[in-house]
């Protein structure tokens, strides 16, 4: 009995242990478990604030980026105006979107005033004059620079008319901001102060510029809508609740500007206080050249712990507990469960391995069947290849023969025919032929594309000869239809390069032909300029612009897809079978370059190449060896 006893207090001692043990191993788990849930809210709160931040510095790096673009174009277009401005405007959603106006401004003193107001009138019309803002809190200080609205565009015509010819620079702080723009050279962005509506906060975004031809500086201006451009980027789940307050500072620390938004509106509501809890997290923005100070905050409820974690801990460590007192009091028939576990499972391990090796078998079996069907399919391609490459020539020889009978005939070379009328059938021979003969070039190139059989060349070549060229071959066809056809060359786009020279003149005519073809009245113009690639690679841009019928923008993506046409109507009454565009993209490719399109309906339409630029010195040129 006594034994009994012992036994029995052994084991109450024994459960009593394992009990403390569980009961210390569960508040460590639990508190530790807390700790795990207040980081990850932690972590998803600075993970949703840095997110917050870097989109709206995407924004204002997209903004800035595209009036570099529209300044580019505002200095290689000679008869850029009001309209071209506004134009090019709605065309950018870069630029137009959240915006309240986009402008150009000239910093105009007493030498340049008059220049500048001549240039003005001849551009906006004669009543063009420099008008100061109606109200202005701090002017800027005497014998200070204008800045004038040249051009300025706004979804309100109304607001776009008050702002041409505005001295924006009238105000002290905004003078102070454009001067340093200048000096720095650097685009950037400050907040700005309201100025027609005190319940709409902006953001002031400058990029400056020197016109050398009018020997001009300035900058173009972009005023952002704050809380619709923050609501436009950032609204979703994710970052709902979330605010910031905003900070800008420019002219050495004079100058300071902040602003608040609160459920993407306007306010004036500071930071929760300590005791609240709130969630916050202060960043430096950079945009442009000048760095902000972003506070971004939000309650505690909206980055909420999550304590199940912590439960789940807390109730495992209690059924551990209960789970290891059971066994202390079932240890034989936990034993038996061990085996027979044990059993179990290498039963259903030996299953799962022989099902693998069967699986693997079969996958065996499959690849062999893949690398088959993949050699059957690489032969039928180069025998598709060199079936359309031997057609092609076949066909080549008796129509070119077909051609030039037709000539003869239609020219008269071997003395009159008798009725008119044989005059005429030849010419539509000569005609079809000649299409004939060039879908029949097409497929060829397309042919040898896929062949690999194409080189591109790597040779010295002159840019202006080639456009000069193209434009010969094209002219004819322009004339027949009444359109302007020119080139416009960038004052520093150099003459000679390496290139192939030509594969470059088959994609100019291949793009010339297509705009010449669809665009019934107008202009035609081919431009090239320098314009490095993203990556800092040295590039060329050979664009072709039109004023055609332009392409809707839910076939701009199919465009240069093979045997694709935008319109079947409108193929039927021009011809082609669309391989050209298809072949100047892989001519493009060859060349590692990039080719791409913008269109606006009954617009007209712009295909621009991207391409590699090496520029040629005089030893390059082979010629001058000889």
């Amino acid at each position: 009995m006594a034994r009994d006893n012992d036994i029995d207090f052994k084991q109450m001692a024994l459960v009593v242990v394992v009990i403390l043990i569980g009961a210390i191993l569960t508040f460590s788990a639990t508190r530790e478990s807390v700790r795990s849930a207040d980081d990850e809210a932690r972590a998803r709160f600075q993970s949703a604030a840095a997110l917050y931040v870097n989109r709206i510095k995407s924004e204002f790096v997209h903004g800035l980026s595209s009036a570099e673009d529209l300044f580019h174009y505002y200095e290689a277009y000679d008869e850029y105006n009001d309209t071209t401005f506004n134009r090019m405007v709605v065309a950018s959603s870069a630029l137009n979107r959240n915006r309240k106006v986009v402008g150009v401004v000239i910093a105009v003193d007493d030498g340049n005033r008059a220049d500048f107001l001549d240039y003005a009138r001849e551009k906006n019309g004669p009543d063009f004059e420099i008008s100061k803002p109606w109200k202005i809190d701090m002017p800027a200080e005497p014998g200070a620079r204008s800045f004038p609205f040249l051009y300025a565009w706004s979804e309100d015509e109304g607001r776009a008319a008050r702002w041409r010819g505005l001295d924006f620079g009238a105000h002290a702080q905004i003078n102070t901001f454009f001067e340093e723009t200048l000096a720095n050279g650097k685009p950037s962005g400050i907040l700005l102060p309201q100025l027609e509506n005190k319940k709409e906060g902006c953001v002031l975004l400058a990029y400056p510029f020197a016109r050398s031809r009018e020997n001009a500086t300035g900058l173009v201006v972009q005023l952002v809508d704050l809380p619709r451009m923050v609501q436009f980027a950032l609204e979703s789940d994710r970052l709902a609740g979330l605010n910031a307050t905003f900070s800008s500072f420019w002219g050495q620390g004079a100058f300071q500007q902040t602003l608040g938004l609160v459920d993407w509106k306007l306010s004036e509501e500071a930071t929760p206080s300590p005791e609240e809890k709130p969630w916050v997290s202060v960043r430096e923005m950079e945009v442009g050249n000048h760095t902000w100070r972003v506070a971004a905050w939000a309650p505690y409820s909206q980055f909420k712990a999550d304590y199940s974690a912590a439960f789940i801990a807390a109730s495992v460590s209690l059924l551990l507990t209960g789970l290891v007192v059971f066994i202390v009091w079932s240890q034989s028939q936990r034993a038996k469960r061990v085996i027979d576990i044990v059993n179990r499972r290498t039963r259903a391990l030996k299953e799962a391995h022989d099902e693998l090796e069967q699986h693997y078998k079969l996958l065996q079996n499959l690849n062999k069947d893949v690398e088959e069907a993949r050699r059957s399919a690489e032969t039928a391609n180069r025998a598709k290849s060199e079936f359309l490459a031997t057609m092609s020539h076949e066909l080549r020889t008796p129509l070119n023969a077909i051609l030039g009978f037709s000539q003869l005939l239609q020219e008269q070379a071997l003395g009159p025919i008798g009725d008119p009328r044989y005059v005429e059938y030849s010419k539509d021979i000569n005609a079809s032929g000649t299409h004939l003969l060039s879908i029949i070039n097409d497929i060829l190139d397309l042919a040898k594309l896929e062949a690999g059989k194409i080189r591109i060349e790597h040779k010295v070549l002159s840019t202006r000869s080639l456009v000069e060229r193209a434009i010969a071959l094209m002219s004819q066809q322009a004339k027949g239809k009444g359109l302007d056809l020119r080139s416009e060359f960038a004052s520093n786009m150099p003459d000679r390069i390496f290139g192939d020279e030509l594969r470059l003149r088959q994609i100019l005519i291949n793009l010339g032909s297509n705009s010449i073809k669809f665009t019934n009245s107008g202009s035609v113009v081919i431009r090239l300029h320098p314009k490095p690639f993203p990556t800092g690679q040295a590039g060329w841009v050979l664009e072709v612009q039109d004023t055609g019928i332009g392409i809707p923008e839910e076939k701009q993506s199919t465009l240069f897809d093979r045997f694709t046409q935008v319109d079947t109507a409108l193929s039927r009454r021009h011809g082609g079978v669309g391989l050209g565009l298809a072949i100047c993209r892989e001519l493009v490719d060859r060349m590692e370059g990039k080719i791409s399109v913008r269109s606006t309906p009954n617009v007209g339409t712009t295909v621009r190449a991207h391409l590699p630029l090496e520029i040629a010195d005089t030893e390059d040129d082979d010629d001058g060896m000889i």
